[in-house]
């Protein structure tokens, strides 16, 4: 029976793995986000403790937010980061997921003690550096933010979207969306 169950968990570990892979894959190299978040309802629907499902989910919905400017998206990822944060408090997507949806509710000092977490958690993920990044440069820490950035981008030099965020800071640029809620303070 340990041999089954150890079996059994060791391809869960895969499968989540292969999951968050996949998810990755249809938000940011397909364009298709609300391919990924239907692909993660019916797999929430299935096993509603999936707590990797839900956290993607989160990290799904704050892509949506983002691509289509409609923040209760932010909003609904919160709460889909927090739902699975109660199941897996160390869920460093789940963690991911709520800095990035705290950024774009305005609320970047929240943010910040969530994506340290998030980096402590997991140092190779590269998203929850550079939403650190962005929620440190939001802070008026410019500082802390350029070396947020430097760790992303060590972990994946070639990541199109951490060279673009780099870039907008040492601009001293904002992204519109964030202007009004989170106004750099320096």
């Amino acid at each position: 029976m340990l041999n089954r169950l150890w079996t059994f968990r060791v391809g869960v570990v895969m499968v989540t793995r292969d999951l968050r892979d996949e998810v990755f894959d249809l938000i940011y190299w397909k364009n298709r986000t609300e391919e990924a978040i239907l692909k993660l309802n019916g797999i929430i629907k299935s096993s509603p403790e999936n707590s990797r499902a839900i956290a993607l989910k989160a990290y799904a919905l704050n892509k949506l937010a983002n691509l289509q400017q409609e923040w209760n998206y932010s909003q609904l990822a919160l709460e889909f980061a927090e739902r699975a944060l109660s199941l897996n408090p160390d869920d460093d997507i789940a963690l991911t997921s709520k800095g990035w949806a705290l950024i774009d509710l305005g609320r970047a000092n929240e943010a910040m003690v969530v994506l340290n977490q998030a980096a402590r958690v997991n140092p190779n993920n590269e998203y929850a550096w550079y939403n650190l990044a962005w929620a440190q440069y939001l802070s008026g820490n410019p500082l802390a933010s350029t070396e947020s950035i430097r760790r992303a981008l060590g972990i994946n030099p070639n990541n199109p979207i951490l060279r673009r965020g780099k870039e907008m800071m040492e601009k001293g640029q904002v992204p519109e969306h964030l202007k009004k809620r989170n106004a750099p303070q320096r």
